[in-house]
């Protein structure tokens, strides 16, 4: 028995040698120390360019408010939108009005 406590000792000394030799961290207890994060590498600047600043998002409100102050802007994305629902309105595609769904045109059928 006294072999091996001496044994296990033993190994404790050879893993904390091997962790200052290698740079490792040395925790024989098994603790959690949240080691495996900080090796990690740090992403704060990345996150920062990511999101938008408080401007940014206030330049992308300004085409929504001034709609609905009744200002006119130019969106080239909502015209070609729009054109896109003419097209396909002038070949019988587009939404039908209120009343003419497939519901409404049912229901009239039933009634006949």
């Amino acid at each position: 028995m006294k072999g091996a406590l001496a044994q296990a000792a033993r190994s404790l000394k050879v893993a904390e040698l091997s962790s200052k030799i290698f740079g490792n961290a040395f925790n024989p207890t098994g603790a959690r120390t949240g080691n495996y994060i900080l090796r990690q590498n740090f992403r704060g600047e990345h996150m920062v360019r990511y999101y938008p600043s408080q401007l940014e998002r206030n330049l992308i409100k300004v085409p929504r408010i001034s709609r609905l102050m009744g200002e006119k802007m130019y969106d080239p994305d909502e015209i070609d939108r729009l054109n896109v629902n003419d097209k396909r309105r002038a070949r019988g595609k587009g939404t039908p009005k209120k009343g003419e769904g497939k519901r409404a045109t049912l229901a009239k059928k039933k009634k006949r």
